[in-house]
């Protein structure tokens, strides 16, 4: 069981003022996503590269993509990774991430919004 969290990344609390468990693999994936490698002070390993290779002028798609498609994959309930697309706009500083994950209950597709 996990906390759940809202699509902001709050903590999801229920209409009775509670913390909210629960099981969302989808959640387990949009966590991994949103982790930047270094970030984590007891593993600087762990994380996607996206100071290194996304957030750069001239950014390593194929990198960043492969990379994220492992992260994806290291979710113990996922069997499958069927799709896994960035996009960052130096512009805007927006970035974005839609994937296609396949587990033996559901098919997970989406997109989401990264901060940077």
């Amino acid at each position: 069981m996990d906390i759940m969290l809202d699509k902001a990344g709050d903590l999801y609390i229920s209409s009775e003022g509670d913390i909210v468990l629960g099981n969302s693999v989808a959640q387990k994936i949009r966590v991994r996503l949103k982790w930047f490698e270094g970030e984590w002070r007891w593993n600087r390993s762990e994380g996607l590269p996206y100071r290194d290779t996304l957030l750069m002028k001239n950014p390593d798609m194929d990198y960043f993509e492969a990379a994220a498609r492992e992260k994806i994959f290291e979710v113990e309930e996922v069997t499958e990774v069927r799709e896994v697309s960035a996009s960052f706009d130096r512009r805007t500083r927006q970035a974005a991430m839609r994937f296609v994950a396949v587990t033996d209950l559901e098919t997970i597709r989406r997109e989401m919004r990264l901060d940077v």
